[in-house]
């Protein structure tokens, strides 16, 4: 299993902060978060391109979101709501944690593109990013999504 956390580089673009293999033979800390080391990053995103309606509604709530992702071929077009583009594509003003539970996804970036397996962690702070299932399996995605106070 890997941890994947993405960030925002200095063009406002997202990309792939690290990424490692973690040891799943004995209890870990998969990832430590404070809410400070990204309160300024996340208030800097514009609420009227955000897709706030994923997301808690309240500065310092969370919402934990289980998403049955199933295979492009049987999605058809994508479609376009608030805050989330024809490719997919959308900015939360949160912290998302993310555990892959079934099967394969891919997490595009703006920089780059993040393969993911069963068992796999992703940190997603702030960033922009996409989901794609490009397998012949429904994938499960559980996602607890975090909104720091101020925000």
């Amino acid at each position: 299993m890997k941890r994947v956390v993405a960030g925002v580089n200095e063009a406002g673009r997202s990309y792939v902060v690290s990424s490692e293999e973690l040891d799943d033979s004995d209890p870990i800390t998969v990832w430590d978060y404070e809410p400070s080391q990204v309160l300024e990053l996340i208030k800097a995103i514009d609420p009227a391109i955000a897709a706030d309606w994923i997301g808690p509604q309240t500065s310092g709530g969370a919402r934990w979101i289980f998403a049955p992702l199933k295979p492009q071929a049987e999605q058809g077009e994508h479609r376009v709501m608030e805050g989330i583009d024809e490719e997919g594509f959308h900015t939360t003003r949160t912290v998302d944690f993310d555990i892959i539970l079934e099967g394969d996804l891919t997490m595009v970036l703006d920089e780059e593109r993040v393969h993911l397996h069963k068992g796999d962690f992703v940190i997603l702070q702030g960033t922009r990013h996409a989901w794609k299932n490009e397998s012949d399996k429904t994938a499960i995605l559980l996602a607890l999504l975090h909104r720091p106070d101020g925000v």
